[in-house]
């Protein structure tokens, strides 16, 4: 495959192709892919199942057969650059790495399919909902992350998967040792569905504890308001005058 190529011909080393650098600088686990798109920015996912609308999807489809110059119905590796990097604020070597990712067929080209796939997680991450994205398509990731089509995942594909998804090394790590529930070092699907269910519980705890933090805010500024009335209120009442 183009990726292995590559590594053979040295054009760039395995830290890079992670992203982030995470293997090289383990301290490196906050840098996040951004979405930059202006497109995409009028895109959201269906919250129920984590799908663009069938207008939405035609837009894409659109946007895709813009980016077909060939007409061939697949991007090349270069068209596929050139949207990520109008799209993202991810360098090169990482896109290349994401091209090698999406292309699970091994035709070193990017279909609508794949394309679509890629611009439904941009758009989780554009959101904040890349959890429950994955929740919604654990076979879908998890396929994605099986390159090498044993039925299971490795740390090492595992760390990977951070480049799409923003997350850090350290949490990726983490999550992986909680969830291999044999200790063999692999994830198999069971496993991973496991932690496909696990993000969506965290993200309805989180969820509640921002409405907490954002109900105990409200509150607060208006506890202050009360307060700064009642002092005006005093203060005029000490000059002799109270204002209405």
């Amino acid at each position: 495959k183009q990726w292995y190529q590559r590594r053979v011909r040295g054009e760039f080393k395995l830290e890079s192709i992670i992203g982030y650098s995470v293997l090289l600088n383990p301290s490196c686990t906050d840098l996040q892919m951004k979405v930059k798109s202006k497109i995409l920015n009028f895109m959201h996912l269906d919250r129920e199942y984590s799908l663009l609308s069938g207008r939405n999807a035609c837009i894409v489809h659109t946007y895709f057969t813009l980016l077909d110059i060939h007409g061939l119905g697949a991007l090349n590796d270069v068209q596929f650059y050139v949207f990520m990097r109008k799209a993202t604020d991810l360098n090169r070597k990482e896109i290349y790495r994401v091209f090698d990712m999406l292309d699970v067929d091994g035709s070193s080209s990017i279909e609508y399919n794949e394309f679509y796939l890629m611009v439904c997680i941009l758009v989780s991450i554009q959101d904040h909902e890349e959890k429950k994205f994955i929740y919604h398509h654990s076979r879908t990731v998890f396929d994605l992350m099986d390159k090498d089509g044993s039925a299971t995942i490795d740390v090492e594909e595992f760390e990977i998967f951070g480049l799409l998804f923003n997350l850090g090394l350290k949490a990726i790590r983490d999550i992986f040792n909680d969830f291999d529930v044999s200790g063999d070092q692999q994830l198999d699907y069971g496993e991973f569905k496991l932690f496909a269910m696990a993000c969506i519980d965290r993200g309805k705890t989180l969820s509640k504890k921002e409405k907490d933090q954002a109900a105990a805010a409200a509150a607060r500024a208006e506890l202050q308001k009360i307060e700064k009335c009642a002092s005006d209120y005093s203060a005029s009442s000490q000059n002799g005058c109270v204002v209405m």
